[in-house]
């Protein structure tokens, strides 16, 4: 191919997890899903593994591996819930940067800046952290050197790429508008604008120690359309507008992965039409990567950079520390002067912790640096914690010992994930992300206590205290941090309640999360609770009488209450199947002033279409055909009953072909009386069926082209 094009996804969520459980509790924001980030998978990072490509009638043709085809680099802590949550989408992923590696010897997979800290901001040992804790999480996950490193709102200055280039990073992205100079012919600099720069190769930034890295700057236009002018509108579109950018050498942009189906409902099958027209050969354009067009070109113009840039502030980095006008637009009149405290308590905060960390650690550790810089192994999965404490503590510690230096490593890890850009990004304090930010910070504080630091709270609050929040006069950093994030901090009643309301098989309720194991038995006229805390391998106990109690603001309850409601919908459908048994067969007839009320029936609905979908139950037929006009009236239960019978037939598309006859049943009768089922895992798992052809009646009712047999 004579031109190549890279397009480039950023795939990135705020640190969500809870820094006491290390999983994620709901977010109200983002119902019907549990939390943003399962909400943003299905919309998004599942699309885009199995993005549909369609034929010319307007069927399913093929399932397409994005994550093959586009360069791409995703946050380690999403990364990290992905594995847990949505192994299958997770597991897509590697296989896109395998396949990619296979076919171009460099794969699509870039490393990102740990916790999406802006870097020119960071401390010089953060930065080591957040970059050797990013490699340390590739390297376990994708199973090789990562060759680039995607910066954080790609902020930038000479230190950030001196670190970088020091950790062995080849190249990194950019935007135009960072590049400020071009070295000529003439052996001067020349300053470029984004205008003039040209993007269409890579260039090489010498670095004050001697050192030098590659850096592509993106097109800037092209990138602009895909986030703002809806160019995903049209695969043809997004294909010429891409093709027609450039007329040699390497096109390539760079977006918010979410772009692709989140941001822009169906993006992933624009990109999907631009990948099929790139492997046919259209226009003599090829996909390709970053690392591999750096092989087969390397970098030989200079470029200089503007320091303290990003991509998403012209102001530079202000948006992560002052008001600078910056912000999602939302509310126009608000004012972000919030910002500067918020800054200055956690640096305040970070400073006592490092201080603490290497003052308290010579105790603990053969050497505090490396065991800090090797903690990523143990966040990455590569090394349990009790084979890194071996091999990194003094020998003859005693466990009280072992659970400080536990302590000390997991302070710095939250001190860090305290800093992510996101809690800046938008208008206010009291947003989530900024509370998330202050939960972080609430635990490192905690642990500096607890492990014989200095108690600097109170200095914390007075700093935090000068941010005003826009939403209500009232609410200043303190209040919230009183309010809003220390009640976070969960109490053992609140634990208790999910061992209590969701017992375990056997005699002792356990029930796990990443960050604690809880064990429930009776003591006394009460119980005893056990939490274990996998990070510190610490083990608590508390004897404890009557119900749970929830503190104001606890997202316990909200999660007791997800947990609960998920499984009271099933009891209660269960319940009104059981019911339903019994009423059908008198429901010779269906119409108005029958002797059986129309209340009782609206609430035997679900049982009765549940039975007779699934268990050959009998539905009169002028039933069946006015529940389409009554689940339009009714829409919660439409939902709720669609949601459970898509799960059920995703479970019966696992035994296929015995269960092929009855999908075929069950997507007939579901679309008769008014339930509009995407039948999306359905479809994938029938497209990976060898011989789909076999099932015509099947793939025709799912929308998927047939085969030839």
């Amino acid at each position: 191919m004579s031109k190549a094009l890279c397009i480039h996804g950023h795939f990135y969520q705020p640190p969500r997890f809870d820094p006491w459980l290390e999983d994620v509790l709901p977010e109200g924001s983002a119902a019907p899903e549990h939390d943003w980030n399962a909400r943003i998978t299905r919309e998004c990072y599942a699309p885009l593994a199995w993005a549909r490509r369609l034929d010319g009638t307007g069927m399913i043709s093929e399932l397409v591996n994005c994550y093959a085809w586009m360069s791409f680099n995703f946050g380690p802590t999403l990364l990290r819930w992905m594995e847990l949550h949505v192994p299958e989408t997770y597991t897509r992923i590697l296989e896109g940067d395998r396949q990619s590696l296979e076919r171009l010897g460099h794969g699509n997979a870039l490393a990102q800046v740990y916790h999406h800290s802006i870097m020119p901001l960071a401390t010089e040992l953060d930065k080591d952290l957040e970059i050797a804790w990013a490699v340390q999480d590739f390297r376990t996950r994708f199973g090789r050197e990562p060759e680039g490193m995607w910066l954080a709102e790609t902020a930038v200055d000479l230190p950030t790429l001196e670190a970088l280039a020091k950790a062995g990073i080849r190249f990194t992205i950019l935007a135009p508008r960072q590049a400020r100079a071009v070295l000529g012919t003439d052996g001067a600099f020349h300053p470029v604008t984004e205008d003039s720069l040209d993007t269409t190769r890579p260039y090489l930034v010498r670095l004050p120690q001697g050192k030098s890295i590659s850096v592509f700057f993106y097109d800037g236009a092209v990138s602009r359309a895909v986030a703002f002018e809806r160019l995903l509108g049209s695969g043809e579109n997004f294909w010429t507008r891409l093709s027609g950018s450039f007329s040699e050498g390497l096109g390539n942009i760079a977006t918010d992965g979410e772009s692709y189906g989140h941001h822009f409902k169906f993006g992933e099958m624009a990109l999907a039409y631009v990948i099929q027209q790139s492997r046919e050969g259209r226009d003599e354009v090829g996909l390709t990567n970053y690392g591999a067009y750096l092989a087969a070109h390397p970098a030989t113009d200079e470029a200089q950079i503007h320091e303290n840039s990003s991509w998403s502030c012209v102001h530079g980095v202000e948006r992560w520390k002052t008001h600078c006008g910056c912000s999602d637009g939302g509310h126009p009149d608000w004012v972000q002067d919030w910002r500067r405290p918020l800054r200055r308590c956690l640096n305040y905060l970070k400073y006592y912790a490092d201080e603490h960390f290497f003052k308290r650690g010579g105790a603990f550790f053969r050497d505090s640096g490396v065991a800090l810089r090797e903690y990523g192994l143990v966040l990455a999965g590569s090394e349990s914690l009790e084979a890194f404490l071996e091999r990194q503590c003094l020998p003859g510690l005693e466990q009280a010992q072992r659970t400080d230096a536990c302590r000390l490593l997991l302070m710095q890890r939250l001190a860090l994930a305290a800093f992510s850009s996101c809690a800046w990004f938008f208008d206010d304090i009291a947003r989530i992300e900024p509370l998330n930010g202050l939960t972080s910070a609430r635990r490192a504080l905690d642990l500096l206590a607890a492990t014989g630091g200095p108690d600097v709270e109170a200095g914390f609050v007075r700093v935090l205290a000068e941010a005003q929040s826009n939403m209500r006069d009232d609410w200043d950093g303190a209040f919230l941090w009183e309010k809003f994030v220390t009640p976070r901090r969960p109490s053992s009643k609140e634990l208790a309640a999910y061992p209590r309301r969701f017992p375990a098989a056997g005699d002792r309720p356990e029930v796990a999360w990443p960050g604690v194991r809880l064990e429930l038995e009776p003591e006394g006229q009460g119980y005893r609770l056990r939490c274990f805390w996998t990070r510190t391998l610490e083990e608590e106990t508390a004897v404890l009488s009557g119900p749970e109690e929830f503190s104001a603001h606890s997202r316990h309850k909200a999660e007791v209450g997800f947990r609960l409601a998920r499984e009271h919908e099933r009891e209660l459908l269960r319940q009104s199947c059981l019911l339903a048994r019994e009423m059908a067969p008198l429901l010779s007839g269906f119409a108005e002033g029958q002797s059986v009320s129309q209340e009782l029936l609206a609430m035997q609905i679900p049982g009765l279409v549940w039975n007779w979908l699934f268990e050959g139950g009998e539905l009169p037929q002028d039933m069946q055909d006015s529940l389409a006009a009554w689940f339009g009236a009714n829409a919660g239960i439409r939902k709720l009953l669609q949601r459970l019978i898509e799960e059920r037939g995703t479970e019966m598309a696992l035994s296929l072909p015995d269960q092929a006859h009855a999908l075929v049943d069950l997507i007939t009768r579901s679309r008769h009386v008014g339930l509009s089922i995407y039948w999306w895992e359905v479809q994938n798992t029938v497209m990976a069926v060898p011989h789909r052809g076999v099932h015509v009646e099947l793939c025709m009712l799912l929308g998927l082209s047939v085969p030839e047999v």
